[in-house]
């Protein structure tokens, strides 16, 4: 065990100063567990497999893989297994097996495992405790490791953490170096995670300088990544946020809310983090818009939060009472984080709180306390090189000792203010026609985007349209030429049959003869229905399209596409189960109805005591009858008051005695009588082919049972006006 193991370490916390990575919690957790690499030796093992988080059981498995091992092999197992001991939160046995991958390694002389290794103490020391220097320490030997070996496989994580403990420490220059490092690797290594975390990092540091134009342009690269990746939406998360960001950060608050607005309405990737979620409710204070942004404060269960997410919200509850001039409701919440921030190491946010208590010492008139926090902020402001922070305490020193009369100190103090104060407006002005031209660009090219989808759309939709053609012409070339042949082949059948029924001597043979060439009539009879049935709705379909009604002709052909479908499989079959029959009908009457603009409602009704899937009918039965009940009654309605036409209701009740199905079919509509005169001033005759054609079919059905097969019904309400009409059609019942 290495003395690394030693180290006491405080409690372990999670550590995050990066507005920016904390779009969302899991987002922030996700990025920090990446730290510990899935590391890949020279030549692929199987312990390179290994890349989802295994549960403890499955853990447990790969130790017991380990004695069959030896040397690299035996290393990169070891090495997984502290990755996945780092994602299970169990830092003891992570450590443990790190501490076994280097010693394993040194004996060896295997670099890039001891690389390896080095980077999860790195990490461990880095997430769990948030040592800054023992991080560091580890880092910089991995990157010595990765300078010995050929792999150079994650050598950004090993920059990146280093960098990310320099900056925490406010050693900028040195962070900003390796930050670059890491980007780098990471860019040529493909890894797009570790390169957004390098920018947001870079975005930190460029912030608390007030180096405005600098943080842009390191937003600008990280959202060419979120394009890259995928993100097509107007503004893109991280465009909102530091669009947001740079009007605030320039005193710009009207012009900040709108984008802040878009991600707090949208809830983009969970952005309600603790975090945003102060950072959001201060612009809302800043905006004079201090009840929202009370609200947001409220929103935080501050009884149940840690202190990693706790000292946030105090430090920011606090400002929100500086500036409402509450002073000393505001000192205490200051205090409190202050302590917080310390036990964190968090230098950036102790900066800030130091400043915050000695401009509320200030306004209290205390000033030896107001110097002490305002010295302390000020030379943590200056090894950080944070314009901004620099600026405001020396405006605090400077207003404090012209309250005491100190004329040296003053004047020193606040020439040194009014310097500062000019860089940072040179900063600001330079950054505010950065984002006014950043904002005005990614309008242009997002405008452009937008026409060219939907030039792309309306391409593709006309594309759809004439392949959707082509697909009917073939399908109706391929039915009349089925009919066709169907024709012929019965045509020659009847004939021999004809012929073969001569030549019978006895009366037997002839009956049988007889009932197959009834068979035979019954299949031309069903092939001339089908295509009665497609021409009906191939005829909807072209009307949808001359009229340009694209929805609806989608639609449509959609549910024609089903139907057709059952019809080609039906039309094989004499016989098909009542099921299919109503499932094809009720796909039938949903295509009337859309192509009628729902103009009328159907209803299809079965008793209990039938069962559609063993009873046998003959196909498209009941479909000619419903069609007749809504071209010749419903859809003549006449118009009402209001100057629409009636909505009309079409019933169909399926109801069975002994052997005979009954099929009632029932129209609200204008009436035979009605219907006739208006069939008598159009050329459209043709609509009463499939009723002829299903009567003579219903008719072969019955062969010598009763004759009235099919009964008609004039219905007329009291005043002897029409009131629709009543089909009801007999069907001798099948089974298999």
């Amino acid at each position: 065990m290495s003395n690394f193991k030693e180290q006491s370490f405080p409690m372990p916390v999670h550590q995050n100063n990066c507005r920016i990575s904390g779009f969302c919690k899991k987002a922030c957790v996700r990025r920090l567990c990446c730290f510990i690499p899935v590391c890949f030796s020279v030549v692929i093992t199987p312990a390179q497999q290994l890349n989802d988080t295994l549960n403890l059981k499955e853990i447990d498995s790969v130790k017991k893989i380990l004695p069959a091992l030896n040397d690299t092999s035996r290393i990169e197992y070891e090495a997984e297994i502290s990755r996945q001991y780092f994602f299970k939160h169990i830092d003891d046995s992570s450590f443990h097996y790190a501490d076994i991958v280097y010693n394993e390694s040194a004996r060896i002389k295997y670099y890039h495992g001891l690389a390896r290794a080095c980077i999860y103490r790195a990490s461990i020391a880095y997430v769990y405790y948030h040592d800054c220097l023992k991080s560091e320490e580890q880092a910089r030997k991995a990157i010595y490791w990765y300078n010995q070996s050929r792999n150079k496989k994650d050598i950004y994580k090993a920059y990146g953490l280093l960098a990310w403990s320099q900056k925490d420490r406010t050693k900028y220059d040195e962070a900003l170096v390796n930050l670059n490092h890491s980007f780098e690797w990471a860019r040529i290594q493909g890894n797009g995670t570790w390169m957004i975390g390098g920018l947001e990092k870079m975005t930190d540091i460029y912030r608390d300088r007030g180096d405005y134009v600098k943080l842009l342009e390191a937003q600008e690269k990280l959202i060419q990544i979120d394009r890259q990746s995928g993100d097509t939406s107007y503004y893109s998360t991280h465009e909102l946020w530091v669009l947001g960001l740079m009007y605030k950060l320039l005193g710009e608050y009207a012009d900040a809310l709108p984008f802040w607005r878009q991600l707090w309405s949208g809830n983009r990737n969970n952005f309600g983090w603790v975090w945003n979620q102060m950072e959001y409710a201060e612009l809302l204070m800043y905006a004079n818009q201090s009840d929202s942004a009370l609200y947001y404060y409220n929103k935080f269960d501050s009884a149940k939060a840690e202190i990693k997410e706790l000292r946030y919200f105090l430090i920011s509850k606090g400002e929100y009472y500086l500036f409402l001039k509450q002073y000393k409701t505001a000192l205490p919440y200051f205090q409190k984080g202050l302590i917080y921030h310390q036990q964190l190491n968090d230098f950036i946010q102790v900066k800030r709180t130091l400043l915050d208590i000695a401009k509320t010492y200030a306004a209290l008139q205390k000033n030896d306390s107001a110097i002490t926090y305002a010295r302390q902020g000020l030379n943590m402001a200056l090894k950080a090189k944070s314009a901004p922070s620099i600026r405001d305490a020396y405006e605090i020193l400077y207003s404090v000792y012209d309250r005491l009369h100190k004329s040296d100190s003053t004047y020193y103090y606040y020439h040194s203010y009014i310097t500062l104060k000019e860089a940072v407006m040179n900063n600001q002005t330079m950054g505010k026609m950065a984002a006014y031209n950043y904002e005005h660009k990614i309008e242009l090219l997002d405008k452009e985007k937008i026409v060219q989808q939907q030039k792309l759309q309306q391409e593709l939709f006309q594309k759809k349209i004439l392949a959707v053609s082509i697909i009917a012409l073939l399908l109706i070339s391929a039915i009349v030429f089925r009919i066709i042949i169907l024709k012929r082949k019965n045509e020659k059948l009847r004939l021999e049959n004809e012929l073969h029924i001569q030549q019978l001597e006895t009366e037997k043979t002839k009956s049988e003869l007889q009932r197959q060439a009834a068979e035979l009539e019954m299949q031309a009879l069903r092939a001339q229905m089908n295509p009665h049935f497609i021409f009906n709705s191939l005829n909807s379909i072209n009307m949808f399209i001359l009229e340009n009604n694209k929805l609806q002709a989608s639609e449509y052909l959609s549910k024609f596409s089903r139907l057709i479908r059952l019809i080609l499989q039906n039309s094989k079959e004499a016989f098909i189960s009542l099921e299919s029959e109503l499932e094809a009908l009720q796909l039938y009457l949903e295509l009337e109805s859309l192509r009628f603009d729902n103009k009328f409602e159907y209803k299809i009704s079965v008793d209990e005591d039938i069962d559609t899937s063993v009873l046998k009918v003959p196909p498209l039965i009941i479909q000619p009858y419903a069609e007749n009940a809504i071209w010749h009654g419903l859809m003549h309605l006449p118009t009402g008051q209001a100057g629409k036409k009636e909505k009309g209701h079409l019933d169909i009740e399926l109801y069975r005695e002994d052997e005979i199905l009954f099929c009632k079919i029932t129209d609200d509509g204008i009436g035979r009588k009605k219907a006739a005169e208006f069939k008598s001033k159009s050329s459209l005759t043709h609509k009463s082919m499939g009723i002829r054609i299903t009567a003579a079919r219903i008719a072969m059905l019955q062969q010598e049972q009763e004759n009235d097969f099919i009964l008609i019904t004039d219905l007329v309400f009291p005043d002897g006006s029409p009131a629709g009409t009543e089909v009801l059609i007999k069907i001798p019942i099948h089974y298999d």
